[in-house]
C-alpha cells in the first residue's frame, strides 16, 4: 500500500513524503521517501547509537516514524502499539507505548532492522520489524509520521491531528493498515 504524509498546521510544506508499506504474515516493510523543497541540511546528531534502546529524544531531530497497533476490533483504541523510528544517520529508536504519554517500555523482543540512503535532497529509508508478541489483534491500524527541520519544526502526518499543537500518540487517527 501507499500514501502520501500530510503537513500538520498551516503553511506550506517543505518537504514531499511518500510511504509505502507491505505486510507478510507477522514482518512489515515500510519505505519512507523525504524529499526537500529546499536546499537545507538534514538534522542530525551523530552522538545517538545503532542501539534502537538508547537513543531516547532521537525525535527531537529529523526522523521518520511508524505507530503499528494490532487491534481485535476497530474501536479497541486501548491496545498497545509499536513505536519505530529512524533518522537520516540510521539511528533507530522503539518503544511500545500502553498509553499514550503515560506507559511505555522498550520492547522485551523486537525484530527490527532499518536502512537509510542520504542524499543533500532526498532521503529514503527502510524499516522491516517482525510485529512484537506483546502486540496481540488481528488487524493492524496504524499511523506514519515525520518530524523534520528545526526552525520552524515542522511535523508530518499520516492523518494528522485537527488540533494546534502536533499529536502523533492518537490511536483514533490510526488507519487500516492492511486490506480486509
Amino acid at each position: 500500500m501507499q500514501a502520501y504524509l500530510k503537513k500538520h498546521g498551516e503553511g506550506h510544506a517543505k518537504h514531499g513524503l511518500k510511504v509505502t508499506w507491505t505486510k507478510q504474515q507477522d514482518e512489515l516493510t515500510i519505505d519512507f521517501h523525504v524529499t526537500k523543497r529546499v536546499n537545507a541540511p538534514w538534522h542530525t546528531d551523530p552522538v545517538f547509537t545503532t542501539d534502537w534502546s538508547k537513543n531516547w529524544g532521537l525525535w527531537n531531530k529529523d526522523v521518520v516514524e511508524a505507530f503499528l497497533q494490532l487491534r481485535s476490533a476497530p474501536d479497541d483504541l486501548r491496545a498497545p502499539y509499536l513505536e519505530l523510528q529512524v533518522s537520516p544517520l540510521n539511528q533507530p529508536f522503539a518503544l511500545i507505548i500502553t498509553e499514550p504519554r503515560k506507559t511505555f517500555h522498550a520492547p522485551a523482543e523486537l525484530s527490527f532492522t532499518s536502512s537509510s540512503q542520504v542524499e543533500p535532497r532526498l532521503w529514503q529509508a527502510q524499516v522491516r520489524v517482525r510485529l512484537p508478541p506483546e502486540l496481540k489483534g488481528t488487524r493492524l491500524y496504524g499511523g506514519f509520521f515525520a518530524c523534520l527541520d528545526q526552525t520552524p519544526r515542522e511535523f508530518y502526518a499520516l492523518e494528522p491531528n485537527s488540533e494546534k499543537a502536533p499529536d502523533f500518540h492518537r490511536p483514533d487517527l490510526f488507519l487500516p493498515l492492511e486490506e480486509e
